[in-house]
């Protein structure tokens, strides 16, 4: 078996698409979490604290994530030599950094919070496509994206969110079918 150092890239992208699952568990938890979201926007409380309520609902990526991820049989915090692993470690990272810009709208711009929020989830979503391989992620980055601001301004927030939702399960799907036919490719190797 080769090392890290013998690997070429494209072995050590395939490899953590293979052991990640295309990081379809973190897609498979923004779905409870804008669904979520979503419920959060039909409650008769002030803008202010659905939008608080908003933030918190982040909290529970991590915990649904390696849920899904023991429910599919991925291992999306392997500790490796991979640097393509650690690479998409960072840019899930930064969306922390990106968060900021709704932290900004919460205080400044309230009515536009959810959709810079929704905007800046479904941007984020873009250099997976390079790390997994995955022609779902470049599409569906700019579906949500620019998805998100359109049905915001025409429809509203909870039609937005909603429209996130169906998004994060069509990517979940995609991204799964993706990880199926990686595996049947594997057997077939194996065989």
């Amino acid at each position: 078996m080769k090392n890290t150092n013998e690997k070429s890239i494209n072995e050590l992208r395939h490899e953590a698409s293979v052991i990640q699952k295309k990081g379809a568990p973190f897609m498979m938890a923004s779905v409870i979490i804008w669904i979520m979201i979503t419920i959060i926007r039909l409650l008769p409380v002030s803008l202010y604290r659905m939008n608080l309520l908003t933030f918190c609902c982040s909290v529970l990526l991590i915990p649904l994530a390696l849920l899904f991820s023991k429910i599919i049989g991925a291992d999306i915090f392997k500790k490796t030599d991979n640097p393509v692993n650690k690479l998409g470690i960072l840019c899930t990272a930064n969306q922390m950094l990106y968060i900021l810009i709704a932290m900004w709208a919460f205080s400044m711009n309230p009515e536009s919070m959810l959709m810079i929020y929704a905007m800046v989830f479904g941007a984020h979503l873009l250099p997976f496509s390079w790390i997994y391989e995955s022609r779902t992620y470049l599409v569906m980055s700019v579906v949500a994206t620019i998805g998100s601001l359109i049905t915001a301004c025409v429809f509203g927030g909870v039609v937005m969110s909603a429209f996130m939702i169906f998004c994060q399960i069509i990517t979940s799907v995609l991204l799964l079918v993706e990880c199926r036919k990686f595996d049947s490719k594997i057997q077939t190797v194996e065989l």
